[in-house]
Order: structure tokens, then C-alpha cells, then sequence
């Protein structure tokens, strides 16, 4: 039987990475990006799958985007949710709007979303929930320099808690917490960053098709005994 995924944010790096995945393992995608962009346009036409777009933070609007897709596609049985942004929130100066922009972005978003897709997951009596977290997001990982984000991201994986008690044992809800990726993000890591980077066991930075590989894995039947954990995927860096 084909499973559905629906990947909020896979416009481009993991999230891309994940649909095109999912879809070669014969899975039906749904794409979501923020806008109608040129690369959500063109990821649907190669994946020749549905897409939509609103702004993940508009509860109404994401509602309004899965009943629709609900009602066009069918039930779906995995959200993979790559939502999120970075900003530079320095733990001394850092704005308090940007605090805030932090906090929505990587927390609302994603929570959106999964009450969104809940109800019909719980009627289904089967569910997948996959969010993406970060190294960031851990203590000794966290970072001053990003500060709103490294809280916005531990306040994530204590949601995906949260939800996989709420929607358990039907609905499964993991987190992984990727370390350096080499995204389009990428392009703006300082060269104290770069020179981090290198400091894990592996040596490297993953690739986007690195993680879509383990949020595809959790989002699938094979993952069945796996809920409210966030797993790291960051090259042994918290190993060091």
C-alpha cells in the first residue's frame, strides 16, 4: 500500500533531500514551502507530487493547507517537519524580537503543523511525526552567539515529548538533531564555525541526504518501537 509524507519545509536542503527519498522508495510526497518559490515549483514538477505553501508560524493557514491536501490527496501517514531558521541572537544583545522569531519559527511551526495532522492520524490509528532538532539544541552544545536558536531548538525536542505522549500508541513522534550540514546555511558559517566542524570523530560536515535518510527511516513502519526520542546525527561531535 503507498504510504503518503507530507515534508513541511522541503523547498530545499533536507527537507528537498527527504522528498526526493521518500518518493524513490515509492512513498506519495506532499511538498510545503513557506512560498509559491521557484524551487518548490520545480522539486514538484520533478517529483511530480502536490504542493502547497503558507507560513508554517499561521496556525489557520497550516490548517486550512492539510485539510486540503487531506481532502485532495488522502490520509497521511508521515510528517516529516524540517521547519526552522537561524538568526544571530548573541546571549547578551540579542533583540528580543529575535528571540521571539527564533521561537516561532522552530517551535510554532512545527507544532502547527503536528496538531494539524493529528486528528486524522488518530482516527487513522497510525501515524509517523518526525521534527528536526539540533546540535544546538543540547546543552553542551549550545551556543551564545545563537542563543534564541539553541533554546528554541531544546524547547522543540521537549515538544516532541510532549507530542509523542499525547498521541501515543497510535502516533509515533521522534526528533533528530542534526549537526553541521552543508545546506545553503552553510554558506554563512564563520570561520570559527568551519574550523568546529572538523573537530568531530568524522571529520566532516553531512550531507542533506545524510539526515533525510534517518527522518525517513522515522517516519517509517520500520521505526515502530522508536517514539519520543531525539537522536543524534552529528558525526560524533557531542562524542569528542
Amino acid at each position: 500500500m503507498t504510504r503518503t509524507v507530507l515534508i513541511a519545509g522541503s523547498s530545499r536542503g533536507i527537507g528537498a533531500a527527504a522528498a526526493r527519498l521518500e518518493a524513490a522508495a515509492g512513498s506519495r510526497v506532499i511538498l510545503h514551502g513557506r512560498s509559491d518559490s521557484a524551487a518548490l515549483k520545480e522539486l514538484a514538477a520533478e517529483l511530480d507530487a502536490p504542493a502547497y505553501h503558507c507560513d508554517g508560524q499561521d496556525a489557520v493557514a497550516v490548517g486550512a493547507m492539510v485539510d486540503e491536501a487531506l481532502g485532495t490527496v488522502g490520509p497521511i501517514d508521515a510528517l516529516i517537519c524540517t521547519l526552522g531558521t537561524v538568526t544571530a541572537t548573541d546571549a547578551l544583545t540579542g533583540s528580543t524580537e529575535a528571540w521571539v522569531d527564533e521561537y516561532r519559527s522552530n517551535v510554532l511551526g512545527p507544532v502547527n503543523f503536528i496538531r494539524a495532522v493529528a486528528p486524522s492520524m488518530l482516527a487513522n490509528g497510525h501515524g509517523r511525526i518526525v521534527t528536526v532538532s539540533s546540535i544546538r539544541g543540547r546543552d553542551n552544545l549550545a551556543s551564545p552567539e545563537v542563543t534564541g536558536y539553541s533554546a528554541a531548538k531544546a524547547a522543540l525536542e521537549n515538544v516532541t515529548v510532549s507530542f509523542a505522549k499525547a498521541l501515543a500508541p497510535a502516533v509515533t513522534v521522534n526528533s533528530v538533531a542534526p549537526g553541521f550540514v552543508l545546506t545553503d546555511m552553510s554558506e554563512t558559517w564563520s570561520d570559527e564555525v568551519r574550523k568546529e566542524v572538523q573537530t568531530n570523530l568524522l571529520g566532516r560536515a553531512a550531507q542533506p541526504e545524510e539526515i533525510a535518510a534517518l527522518l525517513c527511516f522515522l517516519a517509517g513502519d520500520g521505526a515502530s518501537f522508536i517514539t519520543g526520542q531525539t537522536i543524534l546525527a552529528d558525526g560524533g561531535l557531542d562524542a569528542r
